[in-house]
């Protein structure tokens, strides 16, 4: 990889980790804390939570790192098309790659999830409601939104790759 390519993935890795960071912790305090702490902690099915705080010291030893691997991985897979996607206008590129990780990262994701395609079909009826699905989602289109447009400008500053 040469000092450009190390730049833009370093760029967007650190982008992605915090837009998930920034958006979820507002999300988290306006939409979904009532998810996971409380009378009506359902996610507390299925996920780790502050509300007990033996399993929740596993969350706070992996999430930075499992985050940031996360993110690598997302701009690791995107890098082989900055040509591609520095072609198109700069809203044309962010629409790309918003609507390309939206679905596939969010929406049409394989694992079943409350907000997702594959939590309607797999999920117990508790868990999966139209207010459940519906909470998660701004929270996700949120942080697609900022990556996109994010992304799309670190590409407008990025130099064309040689192969």
């Amino acid at each position: 990889m040469t000092k450009e390519s190390i730049k833009f993935v370093t760029k967007t890795t650190l982008l992605y980790a915090f837009t998930y960071l920034f958006v979820g912790a507002i999300a988290y305090q306006l939409l979904t804390k009532q998810f996971y702490v409380g009378d009506g902690s359902i996610f507390t099915m299925f996920l780790r939570s502050e509300s007990n705080q033996s399993q929740w010291t596993h969350v706070v030893q992996w999430q930075f790192p499992m985050l940031f691997l996360r993110s690598l991985l997302i701009a690791l897979v995107i890098f082989p098309f900055i040509n591609v996607l520095q072609t198109f206008s700069f809203k044309k590129r962010a629409l790309v790659i918003f609507s390309l990780l939206f679905v596939l990262v969010h929406l049409a994701a394989a694992a079943p999830s409350p907000g997702n395609i594959e939590g309607f079909v797999y999920m117990r009826p508790e868990l999966m409601n139209p207010k459940t699905f519906l909470l998660v989602q701004p929270e996700m289109i949120a942080q697609t939104i900022l990556f996109a447009i994010g992304t799309a400008y670190i590409l407008s500053k990025q130099p064309k790759l040689t192969s």
